[in-house]
């Protein structure tokens, strides 16, 4: 089964660069070596500024555990970013469930402009197949109306079934502040949920790219 492992660096003030250089290395050596690595795509929120965050899809658990995690230029990353981190990196499992990560011209376009956001949200237990139903309506419409949405990818806690995380990525900030949020379809999903009084908790990280990683294998 396909696991999203939701990293979360943590830089010491003004050395997330130095994190970011450090990753390089080993992400191109993911890219290149670990076939059944299918994502390492990492990114940097705007207010948290010493705080990395990376969206890395595997074949399995176990290929992350015997794998990724045992190969030597990962230990040769996590050996260089101890220096520069304020503590350990912390991992948080999604499986994938509607949307899509990637369009295929845009697989592994990256940019200063290019805006991402992960969306974290807890909706009331009992309510899980019926948010997804919503999501999906949402997911099927962007992709069919929003090419500056490059990515729209939602997916499910694998410790908490109440909670999700959506990956969005756009072309720029305007194409989410702009014509993401006015959509029909948006609009009136949200409607619903703020209806049904469904979600319960909610937290969003607005980021930029990092230049390391790929999101696809073209």
């Amino acid at each position: 089964m396909p696991i999203i492992a939701i990293a979360k660096l943590f830089a010491k003030p003004g050395e997330r660069d130095a994190v970011i250089q450090s990753l390089k290395p080993e992400a191109e050596y993911v890219e290149s070596e670990e076939l059944t690595t299918s994502a390492y795509y990492f990114f940097k929120p705007e207010e948290e500024k010493d705080t990395l965050l990376g969206l890395e899809i595997y074949e399995s658990m176990e290929n992350l555990e015997t794998v990724h995690m045992q190969s030597a230029p990962f230990k040769t990353f996590a050996a260089a970013a101890t220096a520069v981190s304020e503590k350990p990196f912390e991992l948080e499992f999604f499986e994938p469930s509607v949307g899509f990560l990637t369009r295929p011209k845009f697989s592994t376009l990256q940019g200063p402009n290019i805006f991402d956001l992960q969306v974290y949200f807890e909706v009331k237990p009992g309510t899980r197949e019926k948010v997804l139903g919503y999501m999906n309506e949402v997911a099927v419409d962007v992709l069919e109306k929003e090419d500056g949405c490059y990515s729209y990818q939602y997916a499910t806690s694998i410790d908490n079934p109440d909670k999700f995380m959506i990956f969005e990525r756009y072309v720029d900030r305007d194409a989410w502040a702009v014509t993401h949020r006015a959509g029909a379809k948006f609009i009136e999903m949200f409607k619903r949920l703020e209806d049904e009084d469904l979600v319960v908790k909610k937290t969003i990280y607005e980021c930029y790219e990092s230049g390391v990683g790929f999101l696809a294998r073209d």
